[in-house]
């Protein structure tokens, strides 16, 4: 789960108010597809596409959710689903996430035995201080965003099975076409959307990580990534 920054950023600086307002005015699928846009290779793609891919990419990440919370976390697909549970990633804390070029607030480490997710908790609370910058502190609590980078990474996994060919055949995203013979292709940024969308469902959050991330990506435009002073934060991890 992480949010990309420019080369060479550097200095300690949120984005101006405005910015955060205007973000918080959107919803998921506009966020989604702005998510999209900046992302290379979607250059030229229309407003409408990139919605719908957001479209879809969110429904695809809700399903899974609803899914795994209807049958107590198994996600309804069948030895799949079996292995993820036998297989759970441990979890480890450390720092490193504030990066030249992103800010990275989980990752997961493929391994024997389920491998493992690192959280990043300098990232987690530089991702709390822009929450609180922007007015969102009741939403975001450091605990919260924790575990929405958990089930963001989770989400991830998910997406290697089954829910990830369900997400390309809603994509309906052709990489080659050669007469009747079609090939569906990969569409960069869907699969982050659907995490996102998978972390927020779970979570039961009232304001979307979408939303977290496009504040953090805004402030990274703005000035660089911050290395926020320590402060205390409610709570306690993608």
């Amino acid at each position: 789960m992480s949010a990309p920054t420019p080369a060479g950023a550097a200095s300690a600086r949120f984005a101006p108010a405005e910015r955060y307002a205007e973000l918080a005015a959107l919803d998921d699928v506009d966020l989604g597809a702005r998510l999209l846009a900046a992302t290379p290779t979607h250059e030229g793609r229309g407003p409408d596409r990139l919605r719908a891919w957001a479209r879809a990419a969110i429904a695809v990440g809700a399903e899974a959710a609803d899914a795994e919370t209807a049958d107590g976390g198994e996600g309804g697909e069948g030895g799949a689903a079996e292995a993820l549970r036998c297989a759970e990633p441990r979890v480890i804390e450390s720092t490193g996430g504030l990066r030249r070029d992103e800010v990275l607030l989980a990752e997961y480490r493929r391994r024997a035995r389920g491998g493992e997710v690192v959280l990043y908790t300098d990232a987690l609370d530089y991702a709390r201080a822009v929450a609180e910058a922007a007015g969102w502190a009741a939403d975001f609590p450091r605990a919260a965003v924790r575990t929405a980078a958990l089930h963001h990474e989770r989400a991830h996994r998910l997406l290697h099975g089954p829910r990830g060919r369900e997400l390309r055949r809603r994509l309906d995203h052709s990489a080659v076409a050669w007469g009747r013979l079609r090939i569906r292709g990969h569409v960069v940024g869907a699969d982050e959307i659907a995490a996102h969308s998978y972390a927020r469902r779970r979570g039961g959050m009232r304001r979307s990580p979408l939303l977290l991330t496009a504040a953090v990506a805004a402030t990274l435009a703005h000035a660089g990534p911050p290395v926020p002073a320590p402060v205390p934060f409610p709570g306690g991890p993608a």
